[in-house]
């Protein structure tokens, strides 16, 4: 029985890193030649960058092919470490082996300063399909898709097509079969299963499915994944301006994009980017990219810092108003985070955007207004309880009340209003869920609490 996948890659990477040590490279070839290369690229991840410098030339020697495997599934900073160490001709090298997506993935996720110099030192003339996809836009389906596809003319016989696919072994996605007319011009798609139960004689023209699901090279990567998503393809044809077939993004690279998309938006929210996976090891760098959102807090921080003491002179005797800050503020800012969240998974999905059937942001918003209605009532009532209780001050559980529960709608309301915002100015709506989402609900909370508190206080005493 083997052993369990995280035990055989501990028992690979212990084996490894021996093998390291003794000098024993025909071992470590060995090792290599039979281990796959996402599994190899994982025990890359363990080791120091000169074992890595070491194990990745004898990959290059004696696996050449795997070595392209390998790099792409390496993480973002060992890999610019790693081809930072590499003379130019191993990268040309490597490039030139592996498919052209996977090369364009690998020169754009390398910091720009070493993306630049290698397009300086490495000859791209025998990739000219490299030059030509970098030229598409950043992050678009022309940058992801493979331009090594399979297509046939309209005017083949089933019997003409399949021996074509007979002859075409090395064909990355042939459960979809587009079809093109004399000028390549996208006309139609069909599937292998509806080839081999139509009749010898038949035309593809005749059998194929003329709408078809397709991306222009300018479509977004996150577009493209959610038509393959929505409509369940395993690829998504890419076409240029004038309909012709250039391409096609495959359900691997769709997989990719949306493990990316995902993280990029998780570091977005916690004020970051992914650029930091670049600089692991270069604390300034780091710290650059994470202090404009910490700037953001800071100046939040401040300006309800300055509120606070305002108030507090305006309330001097009242100080116990001061004891029920943090709950208004925590739990306004727990709903809009949650309000955010919702939406943020609604725009992902597609289920808020723009003519998207059944979308409607206004019933989006109603529903979750009464639910923080409903959240508000209960927490506003328990927390006003609570006040009364502490305190012994009936109008003071009044203001605590209320002002929470209206802190909890106009969160909710700015939860869901912001990222719908950004979204239509054709920002990332991630950012709305960090420090710019926190910064206003605390502001806003605090307006609220002491300005209802110095209507009512006041009313109550006179």
């Amino acid at each position: 029985m083997d052993a369990p996948a995280p035990r055989r890659r501990e028992l690979l990477a212990e084996t490894l890193e021996k093998y390291l040590e003794r000098g024993t490279h025909s071992n470590v070839s060995r090792l290599l030649g039979r281990t796959r290369p996402e599994d190899v690229a994982l025990l890359l991840g363990g080791l120091a960058p000169d074992r890595v410098l070491t194990v990745f030339r004898i990959l290059i020697a004696e696996y050449p092919d795997a070595a392209g495997d390998v790099l792409t599934e390496m993480e973002p900073a060992q890999r610019s470490t790693l081809l930072d160490q590499l003379a130019p001709e191993q990268i040309a090298g490597i490039l030139e082996r592996i498919p052209v997506d996977d090369a364009v993935y690998v020169l754009d996720s390398l910091p720009p300063a070493l993306h630049d110099r290698l397009l300086e030192l490495v000859d791209l003339r025998e990739l000219a399909d490299v030059q030509t996809q970098l030229a598409y836009p950043e992050s678009s389906a022309g940058r992801l898709m493979d331009t090594e596809f399979f297509a046939l003319h309209e005017a083949l016989t089933v019997r003409d097509a399949i021996a074509a696919i007979q002859e075409k072994r090395d064909v990355e996605m042939v459960f979809y079969l587009y079809v093109v007319d004399r000028d390549g011009h996208l006309v139609g798609v069909t599937s292998l299963r509806q080839l081999l139960l139509s009749r010898p004689e038949q035309e593809l023209g005749a059998i194929m499915q003329r709408e078809v699901i397709k991306a222009n090279v300018a479509t977004d990567q996150e577009e493209v994944a959610r038509q393959a998503a929505r409509y369940d393809l395993l690829a998504v044809p890419v076409v240029d301006d004038q309909n012709r077939l250039v391409g096609i993004v495959t359900v691997d690279d769709i997989i990719d994009v949306v493990k990316e998309e995902a993280a990029e938006d998780l570091l977005k929210m916690a004020g970051t980017s992914e650029s930091e996976l670049l600089y692991d090891v270069r604390t300034l760098s780091i710290a650059r990219l994470r202090l404009p959102s910490l700037l953001v807090a800071l100046v939040g921080l401040l300006v309800t810092g300055a509120l606070l003491e305002r108030f507090q002179v305006g309330f001097a005797d009242a100080l116990f108003l001061l004891a029920f800050v943090p709950v208004i503020m925590g739990l306004a800012g727990s709903i809009g985070h949650q309000a955010s969240a919702v939406a943020l998974r609604g725009l992902a999905s597609g289920r808020l955007a723009a003519g998207a059937p059944g979308a409607g942001i206004g019933g989006f918003l109603a529903q979750q207004l009464k639910v923080a209605g409903v959240l508000g009532l209960v927490c506003g009532g328990l927390t006003a309880g609570a006040a009364v209780l502490l305190k012994g001050h009936l109008d003071l559980g009044l203001v605590v009340g209320l002002a929470l529960f209206v802190a909890i709608a106009l969160a909710a309301l700015s939860g869901v209003v912001v990222p719908v915002v950004l979204a239509r100015l054709g920002l990332d709506p991630a950012i709305a869920n960090g420090p710019l989402l926190t910064t206003a609900n605390d502001v806003t909370s605090i307006l609220i609490y002491f300005g209802l508190a110095a209507v009512l206080l006041e009313r109550f005493a006179g």
